[in-house]
């Protein structure tokens, strides 16, 4: 996973991966309103749970979250690498070396 210790090529997706949450999600409405649905729920449950399955509950929602980190790392490096390919083709395209991209 990747970390804020992560170099290189990884580094730069962390970075912009966190900038785009920083900037693009965090303002956009529904995302905040998904956000404190979640919350609330998350409460609701807690309040109703002893403590060892609380921390069960907690636990599980940790993994839950790594697990969305890492798809958006995977999402995020898969959409650059077609992202570079299409630009590359895109230029071959206008050197007049392919006709088209399919």
């Amino acid at each position: 996973m990747l970390t804020d210790q992560s170099k290189g090529i990884q580094k730069l997706i962390f970075e912009r991966i966190y900038q785009i949450r920083d900037e693009i999600l965090s303002p956009d409405p529904e995302y905040r309103e998904l956000s404190l649905a979640a919350a609330e729920l998350m409460d609701s449950l807690l309040d109703k749970l002893a403590p060892e399955d609380r921390e069960l509950l907690e636990e599980y929602d940790s993994k839950q979250l790594d697990q969305t980190c890492r798809q958006d790392e995977i999402l995020y490096s898969r959409g650059l690498m077609d992202g570079i390919v299409l630009c590359r083709w895109i230029e071959r395209i206008g050197k007049g070396e392919e006709k088209s991209i399919v």
